[in-house]
């Protein structure tokens, strides 16, 4: 279906649509260095779902980007403050490269939890990927992740644990992982692990409680995005094993676009039904 932007560095690279139905209205949070790399990749899937949505950027104020000049930034992309009384349907917070950090030493952490306090009035869902699921669950609930010897890297097919609207017509979901940290047994009675892997634990949680759902990875990662992050840390000489379960004949496969595009677009349906 359409997706319109409403900013961000893609929007002056595609056409301004206009919807002939209300569109699902969607908040994606940015934390990623390469901006443009990023929205490319949710523009790409949100493309292929059943709703026309319509995207608004936004990215951390108290944060200073060392990739993108400040004056981009500040023309291609909202700040809290800019939407602060506005309402969405859904919100998506993308990871962050700072996972091996403390939370508190996050330079844009209070930020952060601002905004997940913003989200209860202003949101109706949420989904939070791989480091910012991480953090919103021990924002959330106080559990807190745990660094792993060897980085977590490839492609894993998860178990579904329970049925819901969320993970309806999944027998299993494949999705990217790439960290160095996890999170263990997740027991609390107001977080449910509806998707895991032996090796990479749970993978997609969510909780009625917080109206969020907490994604351990990213289905959002385009064909080349592993073998590009592999050739990034061998150059810069860190410890890093070829991604598992993504090669196919000497090339990288791309087995999760499917799973990715079925679980945001049960995810978008719900939201209408909520806004109902």
């Amino acid at each position: 279906m359409t997706v319109q932007l409403k900013n961000g560095f893609l929007k002056q690279h595609v056409d301004n649509t206009v919807f002939t139905n209300q569109p699902v209205k969607l908040l994606v949070v940015n934390l990623m260095p390469n901006k443009l790399e990023t929205e490319r990749q949710f523009v790409h899937l949100f493309s292929h779902l059943s709703m026309d949505v319509e995207v608004t950027f936004l990215r951390m104020a108290t944060h200073h980007s060392k990739h993108t000049p400040e004056a981009k930034l500040q023309q291609f992309y909202a700040v809290l403050a800019d939407i602060y009384d506005r309402h969405f349907d859904g919100m998506v917070v993308t990871g962050a490269p700072v996972e091996e950090l403390q939370y508190k030493q996050v330079d844009y952490w209070n930020e952060f939890k601002t905004l997940l306090n913003w989200r209860h009035d202003h949101v109706r869902e949420s989904i939070f990927e791989c480091w910012a699921a991480q953090a919103g669950i021990y924002a959330d609930f106080g559990i807190n992740k745990r660094i792993i010897s060897q980085k977590l890297f490839g492609v894993y097919r998860c178990r579904i644990d329970q049925q819901t609207e969320l993970t309806a017509g999944f027998d299993q979901l494949s999705m990217p992982q790439s960290r160095h940290t996890t999170l263990g047994h997740i027991n609390d009675p107001q977080l449910d692990v509806l998707a895991s892997d032996p090796e990479a634990g749970p993978v997609v949680l969510a909780s009625k409680q917080t109206h969020s759902t907490y994604l351990s990875g990213h289905p959002e990662y385009e064909t080349n995005t592993l073998f590009n992050e592999f050739n990034r840390d061998r150059e810069k000489g860190l410890p890093i094993q070829l991604p598992k379960n993504y090669f196919s004949a000497s090339k990288p496969t791309n087995t999760w676009q499917n799973d990715s595009i079925r679980l945001y677009d049960n995810w978008v349906h719900s939201l209408l039904r909520v806004r109902v």
